[in-house]
């Protein structure tokens, strides 16, 4: 008797514990948003106490025993429906956690949509990109929207909920913690769970399962530790169907290798590969990067609201998944309103010819934040006799262009044409443009030889910003192609008769290639894939291109053929992303970065040193520069770096008064450096890494833009007031040229207003040619700073420009290189017009 009564008692103790959370998951019949009697229960939906993971049997009822740190009851929501609250508080008097359900379209198809944004840091208040991201989410309909953390402290924290949540996006939003959101209180995520809820939980849609876990540090100390999120993950993975596929937030990268498991210690392990992991998407970074790692994609995204650490243009991520469980994805770039550009045939102009077959090029350039372009129409008219000629639509190139090569009536040779565009967004809304030309089959432009141009600014100095070009106003479009991709930092070579230039692609397409142009028509020669986006400087020396990937990968091409000579692994002993530029000098290619920097033989590929004493940091946009014997480089957050070109050891470091935040490269020049960085501008003497001057001015200067030293300017570009130039004597603002509102910011941690120009400027013939961030070319007087002509590309230039000869070499971030030239001049008059 006695031991039937401890076995009674033993039993009636466990059963509270094991049964000390019960509720139910209704389905919402009549979608009233409240529980009815009507309700039906609903089995097999997840539900957990943090650690413990039950599925809900037929009455939809389910118990759960919780654990030391319970402090909610949540759900995963199943696909086919959508609820108003996934999680439940615990409370000492509740009695019943109980979940309502209501039926959705939008979560059921295996073939939907979402928007990851990340990183907004809104403690400084919402802006502009909320309009954008919720018209985005009104026109194309994800099924949810999810921001993968850094909301921001405690004002951002308190203030972002109420402005991006279900109800003003209009689809269900999650949220996931960051590094920034453990702020003070009991415990780094506390106040984040009062407005948020749980760190980690799931949720289904079609037949992904979608999971959230917590970044493993920030701020402040959390509660939670990286077992308690691996034995609630053991437990949730394990619930997952058969056949269904795993997605993964979190706001850091799980791990760089390509291992890719979750890590709580060393015995306590998950293998994501087991689970048919399709991707991981994260912030944390600040930047735009996709990485395939043997078949799980690695997608890191920037920042919607400001540039990026490496500059990378703010943008959020449309992610697609097919009926397959396959993913594809789109950014979207912020703060654009509906707008589309001619880029051929130019306004007032004699057309290019297509060189094979005389067809007429036209390309347009368009975009609108707020939808998708759904199609891009064209009509020609002939403005001599007002009749149309032509009509018809024209094909994506890529996100920004659209073009297409038309066949017109032998009859419009000679005579001036009018050509009108428009664009057709998802939002119902269109742009329009109109472009007056002459078309002229016989048009020929007079080529005068030049120098080669082999890397950023001619050579390794960077010097060749003055040079014996000859190219003068007004200026005259003699061909363009596109690549198919983006093209961000790198400036285009010019050497053999041939342009090149490395492309950008940050979805997982990866379209990246490395491309060669015939340098009189444009006609493409060869085209080779790159592993990953070429986001800076290239360079070639002896009929060799050298360029080093995103993923690390540096590769060494034939400029004639385009062949493959030799790839080689980049090795930074850190997180695998590399964004600065390399160069070569005398037979020697410097690359890499942190203990990654490296010198390799051009011909051989050899190492000859790698440099021991300093470290990779975030992305940088900065390109390697020779000064005599001594090797420039930089890092974002770190510092700037003198390393003896020689052997490769660190002769001095930089990193005070504004220097270790810095995204420019200097200039090497009267046995100086010239530089500018954070809001000032610094000439520095290369041995020694002294600073000999510095100049602090009311502009920030946080852009990639490599200094114009001239004979009495010195010239550069900034992220919010344009061009400037400073009297060489003196070190005064001697004059500024203001370019329009960037269409994308760059600047790390910038907002409103940017009008920034991340190139640097070249100068001709006593102009400076220089492209910007609003989409222009700009043709500004070298002495006085006055605009003496502009060209309206409808597309961010981040590519400096090259010259050559009477010709310049421009690149967008549409994909489009341009041949530009002198030409005689044309005049159309206005009652022409259409």
């Amino acid at each position: 008797m006695k031991r039937l009564s401890v076995i009674l008692l033993s039993f009636l103790l466990y059963l509270p514990l094991y049964a000390q959370f019960r509720g139910t998951v209704y389905i919402d019949t009549d979608q009233s948003g409240t529980f009815d009697k009507g309700d039906k229960p609903l089995a097999g939906v997840m539900v957990t106490d943090g650690m413990n993971v039950v599925k809900t049997n037929k009455k939809g009822r389910f118990s759960l025993p919780g654990f030391e740190k319970t402090r909610f009851i949540s759900m995963t929501t199943p696909a086919r429906f959508e609820t108003q609250q996934f999680y439940l508080p615990v409370k000492e008097n509740r009695k019943s956690y109980d979940f309502l359900l209501t039926e959705s379209e939008r979560t059921q198809p295996r073939e939907h949509s979402f928007v990851q944004i990340t990183d907004t840091e809104v403690t400084g208040g919402m802006g502009r990109w909320v309009t954008d991201l919720q018209q985005y989410v009104k026109n194309e309909k994800p099924a949810f929207l999810i921001h993968t953390g850094d909301i921001c402290y405690e004002p951002g924290l308190k203030m972002h909920n109420q402005v991006v949540n279900a109800e003003t996006m209009n689809c269900p939003v999650y949220y996931c913690i960051g590094n920034h959101d453990l702020v003070k209180g009991n415990y780094g995520e506390e106040l984040y769970e009062s407005i948020y809820g749980p760190t980690w939980y799931s949720f289904d849609i079609g037949n992904i399962h979608y999971v959230v876990t917590p970044i493993d540090h920030g701020d402040n100390p959390t509660d939670y530790t990286q077992r308690d999120v691996y034995n609630w993950l053991k437990n949730d993975l394990a619930m997952m169907k058969k056949d269904q596929s795993l997605i993964l937030f979190n706001h850091d990268l799980f791990t760089p290798g390509d291992t890719f498991v979750f890590k709580a210690d060393n015995e306590h392990i998950l293998d994501f590969r087991t689970f048919n992991t399709k991707a991981q998407l994260y912030g944390h970074m600040h930047y735009n990067y996709v990485r395939n790692q043997k078949g799980i994609y690695t997608i890191c995204t920037g920042t919607l609201d400001k540039g990026g650490i490496d500059h990378s243009p703010s943008s959020f991520r449309d992610i697609k998944v097919d009926a397959n469980d396959h993913i594809t994805t789109q950014l979207r770039y912020t703060f654009i309103e509906p707008q589309v550009a001619i880029v051929s045939p130019m306004e007032n102009q004699t057309t290019p010819i297509h060189p094979d077959n005389n067809l007429l090029p036209v390309s347009v350039n368009t975009y609108n934040s707020q939808a998708r372009t759904s199609r891009v129409s064209y009509i020609l008219n002939d403005l001599e006799n007002h009749q149309e000629i032509a009509k018809g639509e024209l094909t994506p190139r890529s996100d920004w262009n659209w073009s297409e090569n038309i066949q017109i009536p032998a009859n419009t040779d000679g005579k001036k044409l009018g050509l009108t565009v428009t664009s057709f967004f998802n939002d119902g809304k269109k742009a329009t443009a109109t472009n007056r030309f002459l078309y002229q089959k016989d048009f020929k432009l007079t080529s005068i030889p030049g120098k080669d141009w082999n890397t950023l600014l001619q050579n390794a100095s960077h010097s060749g910003g003055i040079n014996d070009s000859q190219i003068k106003l007004p200026l005259q479009l003699q061909w363009t192609a596109n690549t198919g991709s983006n093209i961000f930092m790198t400036s285009p070579i010019i050497t053999r008769q041939k342009v090149f230039i490395a492309t950008t692609d940050d979805n997982t397409s990866l379209n990246t290639y490395i491309c060669a142009f015939d340098f009189n028509s444009g006609k493409q020669i060869w085209k080779f894939r790159t592993e990953n986006s070429v986001k800076n400087t290239i360079a070639c020396e002896d009929g060799i291109i050298i360029a080093q990937d995103a993923s690390c990968n540096l590769y060494a091409l034939d400029a004639e053929s385009g062949k493959l000579l030799r790839q080689q692994y980049i090795h930074l002993n850190s997180y695998p992303y590399l964004t600065e530029g390399l160069t070569i000098d005398k037979g020697i290619v410097y690359a890499g970065i942190g203990t990654g920097l490296s010198a390799y033989d051009l011909k051989t590929g050899k190492v000859i040193w790698t440099n021991k004493d300093w470290k990779q940091r975030e992305g940088s946009t900065t390109t390697l520069t020779v000064a005599g014997d001594v090797l420039i480089s930089g890092t974002q957050w770190g510092g700037l770096y003198g390393n003896d070109i020689r052997t490769g050891k660190q002769l001095w470091k930089l990193s005070d008064n504004g220097l270790g935040n810095r995204g420019a490269s200097p200039v090497y020049k009267d046995g100086k450096l010239w530089i500018i960085s954070s809001k000032s501008f610094f000439i520095i003497e290369p041995q020694t890494g002294e600073v000999l001057q510095q100049k602090e001015l009311s502009a920030n200067l946080d852009v990639t833009s490599t200094p114009l030293v001239t004979e009495q300017e010195i010239i550069f570009g900034t992220a919010d007031r344009g061009i400037m130039a400073l009297d060489k004597s003196t070190l005064f603002i001697k004059w500024k040229a203001e370019t329009k509102p960037s269409l994308v910011y760059t600047a790390p941690y910038s907002s409103t207003p940017q009008a920034g120009v991340e190139t640097s400027p070249v100068l001709s013939q006593g102009i400076v040619y220089i492209g910007a961030s609003d989409g222009y070319l700009y043709a500004i007087d070298q002495a006085t700073g006055i605009i003496k002509d502009k060209l309206n590309l409808g597309a961010p230039i981040f590519s400096t420009v090259a010259v050559s000869g009477n010709k310049m070499i421009v690149c967008d971030f549409a994909g489009n290189v341009y041949c530009i030239t002198t030409p005689f001049s044309l005049n159309i008059s206005p009652e022409n017009d259409l």
